[in-house]
């Protein structure tokens, strides 16, 4: 059996812009607010014969992460919107072995802040069969 391991990539997908109602602050809620979010998957990169078919299309990933942001009506936690996301990719690109993500909250309702808030969070996933 080979270790495949040393046959993956990263790639970076970073400042994918959307809109969402995010915050445990009903104020945050109800005026929405930008989000900035970054992200990198792992996937094999040896094999693909030069073609899109057989690779992870990242212009897809970018489009999901977009549409089902913009397709949430509420979130009130980064946390929860991290786990989402993760979850997303984990169940649509099987031949992600890993992604990191990181979501930027651009407006916090704090006193004297005027900085932004990010949190980062990375999933391992199991390969499919058909990837290894």
């Amino acid at each position: 059996m080979t270790d495949n391991t040393l046959d993956l990539c990263w790639i970076h997908i970073k400042d994918v812009y959307t809109f969402l109602y995010l915050g445990a602050n009903p104020h945050e809620r109800r005026v929405g607010q930008n989000v900035r979010v970054s992200l990198s998957v792992r996937i094999p990169y040896r094999g693909t014969g030069d073609s899109l078919s057989r690779t992870t299309d990242y212009g897809r990933i970018v489009e999901r992460v977009q549409e089902f942001i913009e397709g949430l009506e509420e979130v009130n936690l980064l946390e929860y919107l991290a786990e989402q996301v993760l979850d997303l990719i984990g169940s649509e690109f099987p031949s992600v072995h890993c992604a990191r993500l990181t979501i930027h909250k651009g407006f916090v309702p704090l006193p004297h802040f005027t900085g932004s808030v990010a949190i980062e969070a990375e999933r391992n996933f199991s390969p499919s069969p058909r990837m290894t």
